[in-house]
């Protein structure tokens, strides 16, 4: 089931709108303040989640008749944690996130992190706003294919977050084979 979080980092909305058409979610999440973009967005949420802090005055109330799950303010997971983790347990077969990135390094990190949940569940999931597209890989998912008409922009960075990986790039500029990476 194609899952849509929206969280609330920053988001450009028109982009947002042309993105959301494409991948069809069949099960969206609002995230706390998320649900500001979901309803600009013209969505209706099938869950809204969080401890509510940064969400504005009567905006719930609109959506009484959907699945509300209200956290409190000082908890172990984030908004976006629990949203994945909630996503995970309703059957997602693939998570997008937007509203993940922004002003705010500290969130989109911790955001990044956040998607290891999927990841050890062997649910893709990915971090998307208009110049980014961000997922983290393992062992189990083989091989991955990056195309120039799938990706964002011009470039494509690999960041190891493991002990140690090995690479392999065909078709790019700077071709490499079975190249070791260590994380320093």
């Amino acid at each position: 089931m194609k899952t849509l979080i929206v969280t609330g980092g920053s988001l450009d909305i028109s982009w947002a709108k042309d993105f959301v058409r494409t991948i069809n979610a069949e099960y969206i999440i609002a995230a706390d303040s998320g649900l500001k973009y979901i309803d600009e967005l013209g969505l209706v949420p099938d869950m809204i989640l969080g401890d509510y802090d940064s969400v504005e005055d009567g905006l719930l109330d609109k959506y009484k008749s959907i699945d509300i799950k209200t956290y409190p303010k000082e908890k172990d997971y984030t908004d976006t944690h629990i949203a994945i983790i909630n996503a995970l347990k309703a059957g997602a077969s693939v998570i997008y996130i937007l509203g993940a990135t922004g002003t705010r390094m500290d969130h989109t990190f911790t955001n990044i992190c956040n998607m290891k949940a999927a990841l050890d569940s062997d649910v893709p999931c990915f971090i998307c706003d208009s110049h980014n597209k961000i997922y983290l890989i393992n062992d189990k998912m083989g091989e991955v294919k990056v195309s120039k008409k799938g990706q964002y922009g011009d470039y494509v960075s690999f960041v190891p977050l493991s002990e140690e990986t090995i690479i392999s790039l065909a078709g790019f500029k700077y071709v490499l084979d079975d190249i070791y990476l260590i994380r320093v």
